[in-house]
Order: structure tokens, then sequence, then C-alpha cells
């Protein structure tokens, strides 16, 4: 455009603006929020989904690692909601609401057996939940991308997003959960024009429906709470995380123990937390198990804490160059790593308990080579297994106790045989199996290493 076109422009601009001033017509605006409100009754107190955790009228984004558990306890809430009933002590107000849960990572088997395994859990049957509960499976579909992008950056909603928007609208949902954007988000999550414009549209179906949305992701590799730009935690109002529970130095010490935390909150305090437990493929609350579970529960935690400092105290003594031994004497391990700072407390009896569980497990050797002295001989003590799966299969270092013959339940004689067996003789493990996880490979010996690692 040159001058004299924005000349003409900027006069006929003017002109209209004149006429319109003069035929008494009143520009549009946007609508500002009205103060007399201020005078009369005070808003609504704020609804919420999970009290605390998911407010109604929003986007939630929900993150955690592979295996936490996120797909479990999205559709154990789903459930829940739609059975009136409490979510692991969380909100017990008896009002149903119809929920969506829709996974493009699972089958409908899947479901249909994670299902009976929630239902039992919540002491639910089919009648409870009516047509309020809503489970759809979109794996193995093509096109399960909610909106596309092209070149220039531009958004446009897919067909599966029109489904998605009739559903909720034939439905009357109330609650919708999307599992999970590697599948549904197609674009740059690292673009955040493209992350704005994709939770945008997701709020079209919050403002057009009503309809509150918890939508799961994963955490990066570098360990923030989510994947990609910032602008997945800017441009939803609430963000919450599962994680399994850690001690101070990162360790796992009960697999089944999970914690959901309150990242960002707009709505409430941050860092808000509620523990939990998997028991029988399903989430509970410690307290809501039966006494002698818990009682089990317990022995079986304070054994795992043994084990830890066992280990921690070990690897110390070693850093320092100070060998110990399974001998009486001098450099007896449970008199030495009792008076360690990195013993915590912990007695020589418990110390003992731990070295007998760790021998069986493979975990330590006696007597082995530790470093090489001044005078060119090894030292020798107790050592730490790195990786005693490893241990099972070097020929230099045989197991104290060969592995059984295989059997008709061994999975090399009978391969209809998937879940080796938990090895519950071992004082200290756990009483029911450990949560399925992707990241482990033995479910026998939960990753410290055993026979069944080796077939």
């Amino acid at each position: 455009m040159n001058w004299m076109q924005s000349l003409q422009a900027e006069i006929y601009r003017d002109v209209e603006e004149d006429a319109a001033e003069y035929l008494g017509e009143s520009k549009q605006t946007l609508p500002r929020f009205d103060l007399d409100l201020l005078d009369g009754a005070p808003p609504p107190d704020r609804k919420w989904v999970l009290p605390g955790f998911i407010p109604c009228g929003e986007i939630t984004l929900f993150t955690g690692p592979g295996g936490a558990g996120k797909s479990l306890f999205a559709q154990q809430l789903a459930t829940a909601l739609a059975g009136g009933v409490p979510f692991l002590g969380i909100g017990a107000s008896g009002e149903k609401t119809t929920a969506l849960y829709v996974t493009a990572e699972d089958d409908e088997f899947e479901l249909h057996r994670r299902q009976r395994n929630i239902m039992r859990t919540l002491d639910l049957d089919r009648a409870d939940v009516g047509d309020r509960l809503g489970l759809i499976s979109l794996r193995g579909r093509i096109g399960n991308e909610l909106v596309t992008f092209d070149r220039d950056g531009s958004l446009e909603r897919s067909n599966t997003f029109s489904l998605l928007r009739n559903t909720v609208e034939v439905t009357g949902a109330n609650f919708l959960i999307l599992d999970n954007l590697a599948h549904l988000f197609a674009g740059n999550e690292n673009d955040r024009g493209q992350v704005t414009a994709f939770v945008n549209a997701l709020y079209s179906l919050v403002r057009d429906h009503g309809v509150t949305i918890l939508l799961l992701g994963h955490p990066n590799k570098s360990g923030d709470s989510y994947s990609g730009s910032t602008a997945w935690l800017n441009a939803v109002r609430s963000q919450i995380e599962i994680n399994r529970v850690q001690d101070g130095e990162g360790n796992v010490l009960d697999p089944d123990a999970r914690v959901l935390t309150l990242g960002k909150a707009n709505y409430a305090r941050a860092g808000a937390q509620q523990a939990f437990r998997w028991h029988e493929f399903a989430f509970v609350l410690e307290e809501d198990l039966p006494s002698d579970a818990r009682a089990e529960l317990a022995e079986a935690q304070k054994a795992a804490a043994e084990n830890e400092a066992y280990l921690r105290c070990l690897a110390a003594a070693t850093d320092r160059k100070r060998a110990v031994s399974h001998h009486p004497g001098v450099n007896y391990y449970a008199s030495t790593f009792a008076k360690m700072p990195e013993g915590r407390g912990n007695t020589k009896a418990a110390f003992e308990r731990a070295f007998e569980r760790l021998l069986a497990l493979g975990a330590i050797e006696l007597d082995a080579k530790l470093w090489k002295r001044e005078n060119r001989t090894y030292k020798y003590g107790i050592r730490a297994v790195d990786n005693p799966a490893e241990k099972c299969t070097d020929q230099a270092h045989r197991p104290l106790h060969r592995p059984p013959a295989p059997t008709r339940t061994d999975p090399s004689v009978n391969p209809a045989r998937t879940d080796p067996p938990i090895p519950k003789g071992i004082p200290g493990a756990a009483t029911k199996a450990a949560t399925p996880d992707q990241d482990k490979d033995c479910p026998a010996c939960d990753g410290i290493g055993c026979h069944w690692c080796e077939q």
C-alpha cells in the first residue's frame, strides 16, 4: 500500500466513523465485568471434581513417569465419580457424575480387566454406575490426533475432535479424561504457539459443554514434571503428578506406594499431597487395607528400610576404604554399621536381619576382593553386587544356592505361564504381587536378580 492509498483509507475510515456517530450507531467492544455485582450477593464457591486437586470447568494436566499408574488412577477416578463414591478418601458428596475415559494406549481387553478390579475395590456393581461411565479405546485407530497444523502453523480440528465433541454432547459428560498427549497431540510439543492453540481447542469443549478435562502426559527425561514447552504448564490452571514414594537418596523402598502431588495450582495451595498405594490391581488408602494386610505391609516396609540402610552403610564404608566382614571381630559389619551416621539409628540386630535377606537375594557377596593394597595384595570383605542377575551367570561367582530344576510352572516348560511366582519365602518380600511396571524386567525379584532372570 503506497502513501496515496494509505491517505485514502484514512479518509474513508474517518468518514465511516463520522457517519456511524451521526446515525447513533455504537462500536462493538469486548464485554466488561459488571462491577455493580460487587454490591450484590457473593459468587458461588468454587466447585471441584477432586477437591483440592482438580477444579471444575478447567483443564488439569496430569503427569507421572511410565509405570506409575496414571491410566489406572484416571479410570478409577472416572468410576468413582460415576458411582458417587469417595476416591482415595477425597470427595464424598454422593453426587454422581457422568464421566468419559478416552484412552489411545489400552485396548478394550485391558479396560475390561482393569474395570473389574476397580469395581471390586470400590465395592460397586454394574447398576451403581448406570450409563454415567463411558470407557472408550482408540488404540490401533488411524488418525487419533485431535487437531492438525498446516505449514503456516494454523490449527484445524480433526474428525476425531468432532467425534469427541459429539460424544460429550450426546452423553452429557461432566468430566472427560484424555489418555494421552503423545497420541492426541500431533504438533510440536516445544512450539508454544501450537501447544497454546491445542489447549485452547480443548477449552472450547469446556466453554461450550461445561465439561472438566483431565489431560494425561509424560514427564521429560530432565526430571521436569511435563515434556515440551512451558506453555503446557502456563496454558492450564492446574497440574497434578503421580510418583512412587522415594527416600532422601531417591530410592524406592516400597514399589507399591504412591503419592499424588499438586504441582501448579491457581485455586489451591501448591504442594498438597495425598498418599495411597497399589493393592490387588487398584489404588487404595493404606488405612483401608485389612488389619492383617496392614501388619504384613508394615513388616515388609521395615525390612525394605533395613535393607536400604545396610547397602547405604556398605557403600559408604567401601568409599572410605574401610572393609567390613561377616566374621565376628573388629571389622564385624553389624557393629561398624550401627555406629555410622549412615546407619540412622538402626541396631546391630536390624543389620543382621538385612544381611541374611541381602545374602539370600544375591545382592552382596562375602570375602570378595575389594581393592589392591600398596603391597599388591588384595583387601577382602563384604561387597555389594551391582547387578545380581549378572552375578548368577558369572562362572567365577557361583550363586550360594543352585536354581531349582524346571517345573510344570516354569515358562520354559509351560509357555502358557507368563507370570513368574513371587518368592514369598524370603523374609521382607511383598505380600502381594508388585505393580505391573514396564520399567522392570523380572516381576519375580523386582529387578534385584534371581534365577528367573536368566531365562
